[in-house]
């Protein structure tokens, strides 16, 4: 009989960047080389992306932000749902690239009146304090937003760039996950 393996909580910060930047290395040399491979290894990543790797997650949300010449199309929503994604499932390094989008919610969660129950609840301490209401926060939105790999990878690869409007949706969408964030966490 098979056993089911559990996702760990945390996936190291040290870790997914060593991939990351192996990955990163390899996938830039072949836009430079080999175009095809890139395109090969791209839709490799959103295969195991779906399987749950976190750090295919991280690359391909780091691609889709900037885009790739003639390869792949920049596409913002697409870089913040990779990235969520990545966050909710514990990569720590995910986590740390959000910090942009998520620091005043992770703020105005320890500030709240029952973040001594939630610190408790929840194992934080000063070193783990960002990555676990990260995590929180990301695991609400993606709930919240219906952000899953498995429907993500299936889409379209569109031009989305950057806009301020695009930015303002998702910062409304931290305002409205803190205090379902707050429930959660004391829960």
């Amino acid at each position: 009989m098979e056993r089911i393996r559990k996702r760990p909580a945390f996936y190291d910060y040290q870790e997914a960047l060593s991939e990351f930047t192996k990955t990163r290395k390899e996938l830039n040399e072949y836009i430079e080389n080999d175009p095809d491979k890139f395109k090969t290894k791209f839709k490799k990543l959103k295969e195991n992306a779906k399987r749950e790797d976190v750090v295919a997650m991280d690359i391909l949300a780091y691609y889709y932000k900037s885009g790739v010449p003639k390869l792949l199309s920049e596409n913002y929503d697409y870089y913040l749902k990779w990235e969520i994604v990545a966050a909710a499932r514990g990569n720590e390094l995910a986590i740390e690239k959000l910090q942009f989008l998520l620091g005043y919610a992770i703020t105005a969660i320890m500030e709240c009146d029952d973040y001594e129950t939630i610190a408790y609840k929840n194992d934080i301490d000063d070193y783990n304090a960002v990555y676990v209401i990260g995590k929180a926060i990301c695991k609400m939105m993606a709930r919240e937003l219906k952000i899953y790999p498995v429907d993500l990878v299936e889409l379209e690869d569109v031009a989305k760039p950057y806009t301020q409007e695009s930015f303002i949706v998702f910062r409304k969408n931290v305002d409205d996950i803190i205090p379902k964030t707050i429930e959660f966490m004391k829960s």
